[in-house]
Formats: C-alpha cells, sequence, structure tokens
C-alpha cells in the first residue's frame, strides 16, 4: 500500500508509476485520491496529471464532492473546471439519480446525458423512470429532455416530444401534468394543460389551456406574488370560446384575484371577483357535484391603528348573478376609540359612516346614514357582591331625517361561591361546587324615528326587565404520590328575562354537559315555556372522542416495529326531540382511521340518520406508500350522489402525479 501527498493532492493504492516527461501518476489496484476541495475519487485504476490538474478513471469508479456523487466504468475529470465525462455513469443530482451511456458535466450546474434516464428511486431496478435520448440537467432547477418516455418498472406508460422536470428543492419552471378524460355532459376534455413559470423568488405565473369537446377552448392564467411582510396576492384571469351548436362560439371570462399589502401605516386587503355572465363557473367547475355559489364579493378595506384608536375605510361589492341583485357600500367607514378611564369610569366610543346601495330589477334604492355608539361603564366589589353598572348611548342621522337617538343603563350584579367536599370517592380526593348567580336590570327608552332606505323605523322600542342566570361547576381533583390532577367532570345552567310591561317570564334556556371520563362527554339543551309548561328545542349530544384501539387492547408498540398510525374511532349521536318547531331527529356520525400495514393508511367515516334508516353521506380515503410513489384515493357519497377521486404521484415530484382524469378513459364514472 502506498500513500503519498503531493501539492494538496492525497493518493493511495496498491502500487504507483510515476512518469515526469509527462507529468503523469498511475495508480493501480483499489487507487483512492482525495483533493483539498474535497473531491474524493475511489477506482480501479487511476491516471492524474499533475500540470493540467485532470484525473482519468478506468474500471467502476465513484466520484463525490460537496453536492454530488457518480458511479460509473469510464471517468475524466478536470479538477480545475469541474467538468468531465463518464460513460455507463449514474449521478445523484438533488432529487434524484441521473443515468446515462455519456455523461457530460459541462460547469458546475449543468449536466447533459445521452440515452439517460432520471429517477427519484434509489433501487438498482427502480419502480419508475424517464427516459431520454437527450437531457441536459439543471442543477437546483429542472431537467429538459426529448424525447420523452415515462416507464413504470419496465412498462412504458407516456411518451411526448419534449418535457421539462423540476428536479431542484426550490420551486422551478416547468409543465404540469394535465387532466385526461371523459365527461357524460361535456364529452372528452383534457383540462389543466399548463405551464408553471418561477419569474422570481416571491413571483411566479401559470398558463393553462382547456380543451373540453363540447364546450371549447378555455385560456387562463394565474399570477401570484408574495414578498415577505410587505405584499402579496393573485390575478387569475380566463377567457373561454363556448361552442353554440351551429352557430359558431361566443366568448365568457372571468376576473378574481386578491391582494394584502402595508402601506402608509395602513393593513390593505382587496379582493375582486367578476364573470361574464350568471353561469360562468357552473360549466367550467371540474366537480359540479360539489359546486355551490351564489354570490360574487368585492371589496377593498384599509384599516390603521392610530393613538387614539383604530380607522377602517370599506370599499364592497355583493353581487349576486342568479338573482341579478347587486348591494353597494361605497364607502363604509369606521372609527373606534380607545377607551378613556377616569376616576373609575371607562368611556369607549365609536362612530360610523356608511353609504349604501341596492340595484334589483325594481331598480335602485340607496341611502346614507351616520351614526355612533357610546358607553360607559364601571365595577365595585361589595364584600363578596361584584356591581358593573354601565350606560349606553347611540345616534343616528340618515340623509331623509334629522338627528336619532336611543339610550339604556344595564346593572348587572353577580357573585361566585365556592364549596368542598369532606368526602372522596376511589382516587378522587375532593369534589369542588364552583356557583355562579347574577341578575341584571336593564332599561332602554324608546328611540326616535328614524327614515332608512324610505322605510320609517325607530332606534329602539322602550323595554325594561330583568336578566337571570345560574351556572354550575362541578370539578374533582385526584392525588397519585406527587401527582395531582384537576379537571371538571358536570356543568350546568338556567337563565331567563322577565319584562316588566308585559309581567311574562321568556322561556327558560337550560344547558348541561357531563364528562364523567376523557373525551366521553354527554351534553343536553333545552327550552321551557312556564306558560305552556312544554320543553322544545331540546338536544341530547353523546360524544365518544378520539379512542385508540391499541390502547384499549393493549397493544404496545415495540422499539423495532416500523412507526405505524394506531387506529382511532370515534361517533358522536344526537337526538333532537320533536315539537310544533321543528321534527324529531336521530343522527349518528362515526370515523375510524389507522394503518392496516406501515404501508397502508384508511380513514372512514359517515353521517347516518335512526330514523329514517339511511345514510347522509360517507366518505372513504386510502393512502398506499408505493416506495417512491404515492396513491391517493377518496370516494364519498352525498344525496345520492357519488364521487371519486385517484391520485397517483412521485414522493420526491408531487408535481408529476396521474389523477382521476387519467384514469376516466378506463373506469366508469
Amino acid at each position: 500500500m502506498i500513500n503519498l501527498l503531493l501539492a494538496e493532492i492525497f493518493f493511495k493504492g496498491g502500487y504507483l508509476e510515476y512518469f515526469p516527461q509527462e507529468g503523469l501518476i498511475v495508480l493501480y489496484d483499489s487507487a483512492y485520491i482525495r483533493t483539498s476541495e474535497g473531491v474524493e475519487l475511489y477506482a480501479d485504476t487511476v491516471r492524474y496529471w499533475k500540470e493540467l490538474n485532470v484525473i482519468e478513471a478506468r474500471g467502476k469508479f465513484l466520484l463525490k464532492d460537496r453536492e454530488s456523487q457518480t458511479t460509473g466504468e469510464y471517468l475524466k475529470y478536470n479538477i480545475n473546471t469541474g467538468t468531465g465525462i463518464a460513460k455507463k455513469s449514474r449521478t445523484f443530482i438533488e432529487k434524484g439519480w441521473v443515468e446515462g451511456e455519456v455523461v457530460y458535466k459541462t460547469s458546475e450546474n449543468s449536466v447533459y446525458v445521452e440515452d439517460g434516464s432520471f429517477t427519484t428511486c434509489e433501487l438498482e431496478r427502480p419502480h419508475y423512470r424517464f427516459v431520454s435520448h437527450r437531457m441536459r440537467v439543471l442543477r437546483k432547477d429542472l431537467a429538459v429532455v426529448r424525447p420523452l418516455i415515462f416507464y413504470i418498472m419496465d412498462l412504458p406508460i407516456v411518451a411526448l416530444p419534449f418535457w421539462f422536470l423540476p428536479v431542484g428543492k426550490e420551486r422551478s419552471s416547468g409543465f404540469l401534468p394535465p387532466l385526461v378524460g371523459v365527461s357524460s355532459q361535456d364529452g372528452k376534455y383534457i383540462r389543466g394543460l399548463s405551464f408553471y413559470l418561477v419569474i422570481n423568488g416571491y413571483q411566479d405565473v401559470t398558463f393553462s389551456v382547456d380543451i373540453i369537446e363540447r364546450r371549447g377552448v378555455r385560456f387562463s392564467s394565474d399570477y401570484v406574488y408574495h414578498i415577505y411582510k410587505t405584499l402579496k396576492g393573485n390575478i387569475n384571469i380566463s377567457y373561454a370560446y363556448d361552442l353554440v351548436g351551429d352557430k359558431g362560439y361566443r366568448r365568457r371570462w372571468s376576473l378574481r384575484g386578491g391582494h394584502e399589502q402595508s402601506l402608509f401605516g395602513f393593513d390593505i386587503s382587496a379582493k375582486g371577483d367578476f364573470i361574464s355572465d350568471a353561469y360562468y363557473v357552473q360549466d367550467y367547475a371540474e366537480v359540479k357535484d360539489n359546486w355551490v355559489q351564489s354570490e360574487l364579493v368585492s371589496f377593498l378595506t384599509a384599516r390603521r391603528r392610530l393613538r387614539f384608536g383604530l380607522l377602517g375605510i370599506n370599499l364592497y361589492n355583493r353581487f349576486d348573478p342568479l338573482r341579478n341583485r347587486t348591494e353597494r357600500r361605497i364607502p363604509e367607514a369606521s372609527l373606534s376609540l380607545l377607551p378613556l378611564n377616569l376616576l373609575g369610569f371607562s368611556l369607549s366610543s365609536s362612530y360610523n359612516f356608511l353609504n349604501t346601495e341596492n340595484i334589483d330589477s325594481s331598480g335602485k334604492k340607496g341611502y346614507k346614514l351616520l351614526s355612533s355608539s357610546h358607553n360607559i361603564s364601571t365595577s365595585y366589589n361589595l364584600i363578596f357582591l361584584s356591581f358593573s353598572p354601565s350606560a349606553y348611548l347611540n345616534t343616528a342621522t340618515t340623509d331623509s331625517t334629522n338627528f336619532a337617538k336611543v339610550w339604556g343603563i344595564n346593572l348587572p350584579l353577580s357573585t361566585t361561591l365556592y364549596g368542598v367536599s369532606l368526602f372522596g370517592i376511589g382516587p378522587i380526593k375532593r369534589f369542588r361546587h364552583i356557583l355562579r348567580p347574577s341578575i341584571s336590570f336593564f332599561y332602554q327608552a324608546r328611540g326616535d324615528s328614524i327614515i332608512i332606505g324610505g322605510n320609517r323605523t325607530t332606534l329602539g322600542q322602550e323595554s325594561k326587565g330583568l336578566n337571570i342566570s345560574l351556572d354550575n361547576t362541578y370539578e374533582y381533583k385526584i392525588q397519585r404520590d406527587t401527582l395531582v390532577r384537576k379537571g371538571t367532570f358536570l356543568q350546568w345552567g338556567v337563565s331567563t328575562n322577565y319584562i316588566f310591561d308585559s309581567s311574562r317570564i321568556s322561556p327558560i334556556r337550560l344547558n348541561s354537559n357531563f364528562t364523567p371520563i376523557s373525551r366521553v362527554s354527554a351534553s343536553i339543551i333545552s327550552n321551557y315555556n312556564h306558560y305552556s309548561k312544554r320543553f322544545f328545542g331540546t338536544q341530547i349530544i353523546l360524544n365518544f372522542g378520539s379512542f385508540n384501539l391499541n390502547e384499549i387492547f393493549g397493544i404496545k408498540d415495540t422499539i423495532n416495529q416500523p412507526q405505524i398510525q394506531p387506529w382511532n374511532f370515534g361517533f358522536t349521536y344526537t337526538y333532537s326531540f320533536g315539537d310544533f318547531i321543528s321534527k324529531s331527529q336521530s343522527i349518528l356520525r362515526f370515523y375510524i382511521s389507522g394503518d392496516p400495514t406501515k404501508n397502508w393508511s384508511i380513514s372512514y367515516n359517515f353521517t347516518y340518520d335512526l330514523l329514517s334508516k339511511r345514510f347522509l353521506d360517507q366518505s372513504l380515503n386510502l393512502r398506499r406508500d408505493l416506495h417512491c410513489w404515492v396513491l391517493e384515493g377518496r370516494w364519498s357519497w352525498f344525496g345520492g350522489i357519488s364521487v371519486y377521486d385517484v391520485k397517483i404521484y412521485v414522493k420526491a415530484i408531487p408535481e408529476i402525479a396521474i389523477r382521476r382524469g387519467f384514469l376516466d378513459i378506463l373506469l366508469p364514472r
């Protein structure tokens, strides 16, 4: 064994030959070279030209630098320029492996391959690969290939004249996989034939084309920008040529976007949503069964915190295309002042201006409203009682009426009482009862008359009465050695109010929640009419939270066992008693999820009506880890409509995917 250090180049091998006239060093038998830049070479035989700083390896070799490694049967490499040529080579770059009959490294960040392939699967016989006659790979960016043949194992799946594959860890430009399929309504289609363009570190745009047999062609672009802590947003534009029988085509479009920005101390947010006609979104929704949209909302909002409060300005437009109705608030402004604390009192005020108009088939109506709200409050502790009186004054004026006002007062009185048991049960050492009774007198004067939108009304009716409530909380305390655990196992309360003018008690509201053990609870909500002696709006809710089946059956994970998500399940049962307002309902909601094996994940849930004995909805999700691939499937059923979706994608390159649209040609709809 010979070791040699020469000009910061370390050599090691079975034996060495030196040719001084040529400046050539030849290493035989398990040769090894390491440079000061961290480049390492292992090979059967190595030749090194000292003056040129060039290395040649014959036989099996392994070349490693700071960012990649290369194997093959022949190598010639220039240490100074970092360029070279390799034959029957395999190189790891960023996300995956590049193989080729001949591989040229033309610069630090560029590799050119002849008769090669690319894959992220590290196996000798990869599960998939992209094969190409010519391939150029740009480190930290993408691979440009022509032609492209996509193989799964040894089966060719797709052939294209050229393609772009993202291979960098950062965002990179390239084509995105389209959806190819058949629809009973639209016929054959290619959706999302897209090119993703990275403009710079904070901007990108996606250009897309949809080709639909019975509808036409639609072009779209989606521009996205995001500058950290400064601004972000997106603009989506689509333009469609729709087929209209034998008459030709019609033009349709949509414009949507959003924006957020901080400017001159203002937090600005905006949203725009515009379409050419009422049914544009419905016609081009990819999953029409799940499409629900009744209105388009656009707004521009600016908010700024001031030393004395918060200022807000809003421009708002809501359009219902199906009913052809528009509501506009241009502008809507508000100013909320910070509370003023003086002599134990707190005074808060807010001012609002609204200019609104409503447009429909009957015409245009609108009004201007200037309003204000003022509140003064304080609080006192009277031994064990808490007294927090407050008063308010609301004012308003419109373009049709003079100044109007309404005022009122609230006088709440409350306390909190504690009780601790003298006994315990089992591991529970003590119980604690917390009682919170409260009573509040309220009075509101009759408000002044005002005309809003052509209709005369008042700011409020005169009323006075009492609000009464009683809340109870029961807690427990468990102590084992130094471990102390506290919890709440029961809460219940009642509330009502008494109106002096009518001398009537409003329906009594009752609610309770019982939690005997962790993740199990029972709730009851009801209302009681004192005069008819009847309950109404009664609901019983039983909730069994997420239970771990491994814990229930005593199954313990071992250190050597692969990480598997344990099975979890839970369900909620809700029973609503029928009354004069609604019918009885008995609903069961159930879910279960887990990993049957280290590669499979399953989740399933349903909602079942026990009275009508029918399912209301169901959903099944499957996930299969295929080493370098992931298979995901989803099936859902709702209201007699069934929808399925299947996607297969490469883990390291999720942009490369086969979705349901591709399988629609083979699978029934």
